[in-house]
């Protein structure tokens, strides 16, 4: 093995090199985690430890397929080591011990919008809706579940705190919840939460937590600081009677609240383990010194946090970060459109940019600006993969392959055929989810196809049914391509820009043929779905050709440009103006900032206007609060915007008036 010495710094080498007991490493913005567990894994295998005996736990796949490939460079062997997400555990122990638990049959996951399904379907059987009020949409009450669970706090509180109008629901809310518990355990459903649920259930259990945690001599765990009361718990638990665990986290970048990522949980990590070492991260391989000042700064203000204080490995300190003010924010819009327009002249590659926000309202003005100025530029996000409607229509049929009692995919594919209603198709689908064997559906689909409206539609879906169920499930490929060619005609007489999603489905049948089991590949595009989809996508441009890159700050975190604008720094934005009643909440606010100045590699620029409207008063805007501290407020180079302000406004421009029918000449053209 290569000489550590020689490619750690001091701190990343203490916590490669300590393999025994509790280990939390604090690693600061650019401090080079991922190097951390990328050595620390080739040492562990070095040191004799077998690869399938090291649990590695991140928040994405592609993280920790990230980690174990670029220490797979190093040894092959740690291409075996045990790695995925908390779900991706918690379904793979799942399925290893669903009738420990007691279910009988194969358990289907739930995405998101299936879950939602389930919610209504589970809201109409209690006739919830039935209310001379408004009760709460499928949405919200996903939301308000979701909410309790992975804050583990009482639907009660939750409604009181977050949707306060629905606070006469709250017994209604609450029997839904276990209405819909109960839904899922009857038809083996699992949904996202539910799994982290039963894997901490499971743990608890004695038996089940031998069996879990019997290959495991080594837990790491990234991102510590995002997880939720359920993770953390599961995190313990996991680490046995050895204690040989080791998370790595950034307590000043904990900004995912909203999800019910629990700050606590590395605050107080160390308390849960006799003589847990603590190792901090502190030199910085991604910023300049000026940008890490302001950061440092800014960090120094954060309350209950563990100290520290970058500091960059550049020879280069670079320049103070900009501060600038401006009269509106069509000015401020205008500026950065033309700071990005001369970077550009300057040689400096669009993607080498970001402009970062609290809130994506706020750059609407400025991606009129870009326009006008014929720069591409990006939202960060897009449509999900797997929540497109063609994608959920061709995985409908996957998942009635798996599970003939799904009753959300049969009403999926049902609604897709010509000639039959809704009516028909809640019917069909009870029906069919009384039946013990697909033979028996399909007797039923016979059934009602001697109406001459239905008979062409359930023909063919009864023919493709005997086709795809005459195959063995784990011929995945294979399974795949029967109900695509059957969904093909349905697609096209359904979207009108068929030949762009067809692309999307393409792609998927790619995906499908590197599977050996349905089931899992269903359980993956659950748990962690691909992100993008062909469909709303341009086509791949060169790297020279990439555009701008505009994201919220939530987005934004663990990437990283040279040039950075945080647009919109105005105290009611950051920290957002329904957040200043609770201070845990303002704190999240402030590491937000914290982590938008460290994504700046080489220039850093903090924007915001002075005249705004809230609920359609004018108002005059404050600097953040954040920014106020003297000691941050030196670090930034604060100057106004040299544009002449033109004090008329439109209502006081004559408008001219028009010397001909306009209108009518418009009307004409349209009719010629």
């Amino acid at each position: 093995m290569e000489d550590l010495h020689k490619i750690l710094n001091e701190s990343q080498y203490e916590a490669v090199t300590t393999l025994q007991g509790p280990i939390l490493v604090i690693a600061g913005a650019g401090s080079g985690k991922t190097r951390v567990i990328e050595y620390r894994s080739l040492n562990l295998i070095t040191k004799g430890i077998h690869p399938s005996s090291i649990l590695l736990l991140t928040f994405t796949r592609r993280a920790s397929q990230e980690m174990i490939t670029r220490a797979s460079r190093h040894d092959p062997r740690c291409k075996d080591i045990d790695g995925g997400t908390f779900h991706s555990f918690a379904y793979r122990m799942l399925k290893r011990y669903s009738k420990a638990i007691g279910f009988k049959q194969d358990l289907i996951v739930l995405d998101e919008s299936d879950s939602k399904e389930a919610i209504h379907r589970c809201a109409n059987a209690l006739n919830l809706y039935n209310k001379d009020k408004r009760f709460p949409k499928k949405d919200t009450l996903k939301t308000i579940i979701s909410m309790s669970i992975n804050k583990s706090s009482p639907i009660s509180e939750i409604i009181k705190r977050e949707y306060p109008h629905f606070t006469e629901y709250i017994e209604d809310i609450k029997r839904l919840a276990v209405a819909y518990g109960e839904y899922k355990i009857k038809r083996a459903y699992i949904d996202y939460d539910d799994m982290l649920i039963y894997l901490k259930a499971m743990l608890e259990d004695q038996g089940l937590r031998q069996a879990i945690t019997r290959p495991y001599k080594y837990v790491m765990i990234d991102e510590y600081q995002d997880t939720n009361a359920l993770q953390g718990a599961i995190s313990i638990l996991l680490a046995g009677k050895t204690g040989n665990i080791m998370v790595v986290g950034d307590d000043a970048q904990s900004i995912y609240g909203f999800r019910g990522a629990n700050h606590k949980n590395i605050m107080d990590f160390p308390s849960f383990f006799e003589n847990c070492k603590i190792i901090r991260l502190e030199l910085n391989y991604r910023s300049y010194q000026r940008i890490l000042d302001c950061a440092n700064a800014l960090l120094n203000t954060m309350d209950n946090k563990y100290q520290k204080c970058l500091h960059s490995v550049k020879d280069n300190i670079g320049v103070r970060p900009n501060l600038y003010f401006f009269k509106n924010t069509y000015e401020e819009a205008e500026w950065i459109a033309d700071f990005i327009k001369d970077s550009l002249a300057d040689g400096v590659p669009l993607h080498h940019h970001a402009v970062l926000c609290r809130s994506m309202y706020l750059t609407i003005p400025l991606q009129a600006e870009l326009s006008k100025r014929n720069i591409p530029y990006e939202t960060y996000g897009g449509i999900k993969f797997y929540e497109t409607a063609h994608v959920k229509d061709i995985l409908s049929y996957l998942k009635i392959k798996v599970n003939i009692h799904d009753e959300i995919a049969w009403h999926r594919i049902l609604m897709l055929l010509e000639g039959i209603g809704t009516k028909t198709v809640e019917r069909l689908t009870t029906y069919i989810s009384e039946q013990s064997s697909i033979d028996n559906v399909i007797k039923v689909l016979a059934s009602h196809s001697k109406n001459s409206k239905k008979a062409h539609s359930l023909n063919s879906l009864i023919k493709v049914l005997e086709n795809a169920f005459q195959i063995n499930k784990n011929d995945v490929g294979a399974i795949f391509d029967i109900f695509f060619e059957y969904y093909k005609p349905l697609m096209k007489n359904k979207y009108d820009d068929w030949h762009i999603r067809i692309n999307d489905l393409e792609t998927l049948r790619q995906v499908a043929s590197r599977y050996k089991d349905l089931e899992d590949m269903l359980a993956d595009f659950a748990i962690e779905p691909p992100e993008r989809s062909v469909y709303a996508q341009e086509p791949e441009t060169k790297d020279e050709d990439r555009p701008l890159c505009i994201s919220t700050i939530h987005s934004s975190k663990g990437l990283e440009w040279d040039t950075v604008i945080i647009m919109g720094v105005i105290d009611g934005i950051i920290p957002i103006s329904f957040c200043l009643d609770n201070e845990e909440e303002i704190e999240e606010e402030k590491r937000l900032l914290y982590v938008a100045i460290t994504r700046a590699k080489k220039r850093l620029s903090l924007t915001l206007h002075h005249e705004g409207k809230r609920g359609g008063i004018m108002q005059f805007n404050k600097l953040s609060r954040f920014l106020t501290p003297p000691a941050v407020h030196s670090s930034l180079d604060v100057s106004l915007s040299n544009k002449e302000y033109d004090n008329k406004t439109f209502s006081q421009t004559q408008i001219p008036t028009c010397s001909s029918d306009l209108l009518k000449k418009i009307f004409e053209y349209y009719r010629n």
